[in-house]
């Protein structure tokens, strides 16, 4: 089985790149952070919208660019479940729906993470609001 498969298992649907969110998700704004790790600059928040929760890259969200780079949760530290999707672009604001199987607030963190090498390629610590 090829690691794509085994990866949409755990993923949400991610958004295509040709509908990329311009402002924020629906919902109430529920944690943000900063990207101050490896090669990825920028805001990130979550947001609640009822039972549905978003990832968020912000208008100022960059990275340097990398092979097969995912949007991912951590909790002091990556965890695997925690992959969200595919980064459907190396910079601008971006909206990635989290699936229904994952708690958010088991996370603290959110990673740009390079699958292919199992790397970080950047870091934001969350705070809850």
């Amino acid at each position: 089985m090829k690691r794509r498969s085994v990866l949409a298992g755990v993923c949400a649907v991610m958004i295509p790149h040709s509908v990329l969110a311009a402002t924020a998700p629906a919902g109430l704004r529920r944690a943000q952070g900063q990207f101050t790790t490896g090669s990825t600059s920028g805001g990130v928040a979550l947001y609640q919208d009822g039972e549905r929760w978003a990832v968020f890259l912000e208008d100022d969200f960059a990275h340097e660019g990398s092979p097969d780079p995912w949007v991912a949760f951590g909790q002091d530290g990556f965890r695997r479940d925690g992959i969200i999707g595919e980064l459907a672009a190396f910079e601008g604001p971006q909206v990635y729906p989290v699936g229904p199987k994952l708690n958010v607030t088991e996370f603290n963190e959110v990673y740009i993470w390079c699958v292919e090498h199992n790397t970080s390629l950047g870091r934001a610590r969350l705070s809850w609001l």
